[in-house]
C-alpha cells in the first residue's frame, strides 16, 4: 500500500533521524535548507520503491532562491519544539531539540523506510558538534 507523505512529516522524520543518529548537532541555516532539499529530491526519485507519494515539493523559487514550502516546514518544526534556532553574529544555526524518546516514537511510525532515512541523513547532513559549527 502506498502512503502519502506530507512536508511536515518528512521534515520531522529527517530531524528524528538526525537526533537518533547524531544526538546534539548544529546545522547552519544553509546546510539545513540544502540538506532537506536534497533529501526531498532523493525521496522523489525513490518514491515508487519506498511505496510513498509526497504531496509537496521543496524546489526553490527561481526568483527568490528558496522554497517557501521548505521554509514553512522548518517553521512548523520550530514551532512544535522539534528544532531550535540559535542566532550568532555570522549565521543562524539550528539544533534538533526533540527528545530522543519522541524521535524514536516518530521513526517507529514512519511511512518511510528507516534505511532510506539513515542513508539520506548520513549523506546530506554533516555531523558537527555545537563547538565545531562554523560559517
Amino acid at each position: 500500500m502506498t502512503r502519502i507523505v506530507t512536508s511536515d512529516e518528512f521534515v520531522t522524520l529527517i530531524l528524528a533521524t538526525i537526533k537518533v543518529r547524531c544526538g546534539g548537532v548544529d546545522l547552519l541555516d544553509a546546510e539545513l535548507d540544502r540538506g532537506l532539499q536534497d533529501a526531498y529530491e532523493d525521496l522523489s526519485a525513490q518514491e515508487s520503491s519506498l511505496h510513498v507519494i509526497s504531496n509537496f515539493t521543496f524546489f526553490p523559487d527561481p526568483l527568490h532562491g528558496n522554497s517557501t514550502k521548505l521554509r514553512r516546514a522548518i517553521v512548523w518544526a520550530r514551532d512544535r519544539g522539534f528544532l531550535e534556532a540559535k542566532q550568532d553574529k555570522r549565521d543562524t544555526k539550528y539544533q534538533v531539540s526533540m527528545s530522543e524518546h519522541l524521535a524514536k516514537h516518530f521513526l517507529e511510525r514512519s511511512a518511510i523506510a528507516q534505511g532510506f532515512l539513515d542513508g539520506v541523513v548520513g549523506e546530506r547532513f554533516p555531523v558537527r558538534r555545537s563547538s565545531q559549527a562554523v560559517a
